[in-house]
């Protein structure tokens, strides 16, 4: 399961973006959200129990791990066609060649944090 150690990365980034934030004032992480390419074959499910277990006793405890899909999108090299192709079928929809180039599919990065501090109903998003 390939998940957890994407998800060390991503809790141990997430554990350095609250620390800088915190040395200003004491925060609490509510929700992360993540972009992950259908490339990357990320199972949703396995990437947030690996959050979940992840982030006991840490700041970020019991917040929300929000994922965004993106798409796998193409070029067929062999007529031109450019579009949204399947991670399991990289075929051109329009010659059926192979020749295809992926432009996006592949990205996997933290897009924001949305964190409470001390004060009551004090949100803030970090991008």
């Amino acid at each position: 399961m390939h998940e957890f150690s994407i998800c060390e990365q991503l809790v141990r980034v997430i554990g350095e973006e609250l620390a800088r934030v915190n040395s200003e004032r004491p925060v609490h992480l509510l929700r992360a959200r993540v972009a992950v390419g259908r490339l990357r074959q990320i199972v949703p499910e396995n990437l947030r129990f690996a959050f979940e277990v992840l982030t006991r006793d840490t700041p970020a405890e019991g917040a929300s791990l929000e994922l965004r899909e993106i798409p796998v999108t193409a070029t067929c090299g062999g007529c031109g066609w450019h579009g949204e192709v399947e991670p399991n079928r990289f075929v051109c929809p329009e010659c059926g060649g192979t020749n295809l180039e992926a432009h996006t599919g592949r990205e996997l990065f933290l897009e924001s944090l949305e964190i409470e501090d001390d004060e009551p109903d004090n949100h803030q998003s970090l991008s």
